[in-house]
């Protein structure tokens, strides 16, 4: 890693020595404890004995030196921590041994100093005057502001640091389970003093942590670059940093607890990955799919997926944004609903390496005693906390008591897995809280949420749904899926790409730029479909359903494999919609005649349940504007 401070820094401040300490896998060790502690509470009321510390010659030289560097606005981090101490009475301890460490060594020599998670930095860094479009994350925000006219730490993405060694960047901050650390020390003090103060530091360090290397290195203005030397293992964690930070935001809504995951993946810990799925109908959506994605992206990269079909929380159902309770099903219903889900996941994911669960392995054979123990884990306040069970207390609907419990059950889930982390809809996310207590009581790792965001259904308006019809199921045929995606608006290119498609960052920058320029949308979702239907049925039917599409759509004509239906001149056109398999259900049958989309091709509308066709006829019935089938009535 290369460090470099610009000439314009010591053109201004000759005398600086800046001062740079990497140092790796720290481990504090915990006999010396007492003596850390007690060393900074005696320095604290060594510092308010004095009656006053302006006149420190070491803080008025840092605070001159910021004026000259034109920042006279801002303060030396030790100036605001003596002021702190001394003028406000308060301790700084944070009881975090590597920041208490280095405040100690800052407050006892007073020369300010800089402490940076290592993994987090990116590239080379250098220190210089600010540019207009510099970006810097506050402290305890999650928001970059632009860098008003500074003198900065940046590395090759972003400013670490702003007003010199004042102001550091949320994003690499010291956090609990830091371990890579890169130490910063700004002298003033001779070439002599300035080597002293080096070699105390890092004896400082060896007495208080255990680490697997340490080197340091000074700029000044005779070297204005350095290169420090990072282990492979310090060069693999800055990479599985930045993997990992796009794996964690991409069609990410929410992440719990994020600091504790980003930091088991970049330490490369290979974890149990929970998603589970209550079969309630017999397809899995493209609303599915987005979880099953980023699942994908997990199980590439080593981790466990645990696979969960609810075959016993599935009789009676979550009640996630019902208004009314569900009805019970038996196990054999469930199983039957179930039966394809495993086909129709590893479209996405790799089967040999998937882990099935069914719940009912520990539900169904659970004592009762150890049931009620179970329930007694939350309270009724608990669960009613639920928005929806507000809302239908609000408006006299019934709840039932199985329904309060279902959260409870899916949390529990976890426990029984042994699960480090779940990805789920937005929706599931109250459910799969319920778990990190549950677990942390067992004696496991609390797992880790991650929240996707919904996806709309074809209509752009409403979440996909089967009961709403906006849905694109993962077992439609390829020309189904392509022809699906085609409909949807213009406005959902963007949201579809982000959540289904496998384009790099750069990929998906470049396809929203041409969106932007004002290029046919038709042609970037073309590409999309395509690229879609690639990635679930394969090259060869993507494009195979890509020239159905231009035939159908763009020429008109009819695409080249219609199947073929005999019935009967008896048969209802609702019952040749059902056999046919041109619908899923008589309720979606229904539906689609009530809606007039169902017709002969390029003839007229049938709107009657009841209509037959009389004997001998021959033609193409189309429903919609994807399903065709060449019908022949005897």
């Amino acid at each position: 890693m290369q460090i470099s401070v610009s000439d314009s820094i010591f053109q201004k401040i000759p005398h600086l020595k800046s001062n740079y300490i990497v140092c790796e896998n720290m481990r504090f060790r915990e006999s010396t404890r007492h003596e850390l502690y007690d060393g900074l509470n005696e320095l604290f009321s060594r510092l308010r004995g004095h009656k006053s510390l302006n006149d420190k010659k070491e803080i008025a030289e840092y605070q001159e030196l910021l004026s000259e560097l034109g920042l006279a606005h801002a303060h030396v981090s030790t100036s605001s921590m003596v002021k702190l101490i001394v003028e406000k009475k308060k301790d700084l301890i944070l009881n975090h041994p590597i920041i208490d460490f280095y405040n100690y060594f800052s407050l006892h020599h007073l020369i300010p100093i800089g402490a940076y998670d290592l993994d987090r930095i990116q590239g080379d860094l250098v220190m210089r005057d600010s540019v207009t479009d510099d970006m810097f994350q506050k402290l305890g925000t999650d928001k970059k502001v632009n860098v008003e006219k500074s003198v900065v730490m940046a590395d090759s993405k972003e400013v670490l640091c702003v007003d010199w060694v004042h102001k550091q960047s949320d994003n690499q901050k010291i956090r609990p389970n830091t371990k890579y650390v890169l130490f910063r020390i700004e002298s003033l003090r001779d070439e002599v003093e300035n080597a002293k103060i080096l070699h105390e530091f890092i004896d400082f360090i060896s007495k208080h942590f255990e680490f697997d290397a340490c080197e340091f290195k000074t700029l000044d203005k005779d070297n204005t670059s350095i290169k420090l030397a990072l282990s492979e293992e310090a060069i693999d964690r800055q990479d599985r940093f930045v993997d990992y930070t796009d794996v964690l935001s991409r069609g990410v809504s929410d992440v719990i607890v994020y600091d504790d995951l980003i930091g088991d993946l970049i330490d490369g810990k290979k974890l149990k990955i929970k998603h589970g799925v209550d079969p309630t109908k017999r397809s899995l959506t493209f609303g599915h799919a987005v979880n099953y994605e980023k699942l994908r992206q997990f199980q590439e990269r080593g981790h466990e997926i645990q696979f969960l079909i609810g075959s016993f929380t599935a009789m009676f159902g979550d009640p996630t944004d019902k208004s009314e309770s569900r009805n019970i099903r038996t196990r054999e219903e469930v199983m039957d609903m179930a039966k394809n889900y495993i086909d129709q996941v590893t479209m996405i994911l790799d089967k040999e390496k998937l882990k099935i669960f069914y719940n009912d392995a520990w539900y169904s054979n659970m004592p009762i005693e150890e049931f009620l123990r179970l329930l007694a884990k939350t309270t009724v306040a608990r669960m009613l906390e639920r928005d929806m069970f507000q809302k239908r207390m609000s408006d006299g609907r019934e709840i039932g008591l199985h329904e309060l419990i279902y959260p409870l059950l899916q949390g529990y889930d976890s426990v029984e897995m042994k699960s480090d982390l779940t990805v789920i809809g937005t929706d599931q996310t109250f459910n799969e809280l319920q778990a990190r207590p549950l677990q942390k009581e067992a004696g496991l790792n609390q797992q880790n949420i991650i929240s996707m965001k919904m996806l709309l259904g074809t209509d752009g308006k409403l979440l996909m749904s089967q009961s709403q019809g906006n849905f694109i199921a993962l077992d439609d045929s390829s020309k189904d899926k392509f022809g699906k995606l085609m409909s949807i608006p213009d406005s959902s290119i963007e949201m579809y790409a982000n959540a289904l498609s496998r384009y790099t960052r750069d990929e998906l920058q470049a396809m929203f730029a041409r969106l932007d320029s004002g290029e046919n949308p038709r042609n970037i979702k073309m590409e999309l479909a395509h690229h879609i239907v690639t990635n679930f049925d394969g090259e060869e039917a993507a494009n195979q359903a890509r020239i159905d599409f231009k035939e159908v759509f763009q020429n008109k004509g009819l695409p080249t494999d219609i199947p073929k239906f005999v019935a009967t001149s008896s048969q209802t056109i609702l019952e040749i919609l059902q056999l046919s398999n041109l619908v899923s259900s008589g309720s979606e049958g229904r539906r689609m005649i009530s809606q007039g989309a169902v017709k002969l091709h390029e003839g007229d509308k049938i709107s009657d349940l009841g209509f037959t066709f009389d004997t001998g006829f021959t033609g193409v019935l189309q429903v919609g504007k994807r399903k065709f089938l060449n019908l022949t009535v005897e």
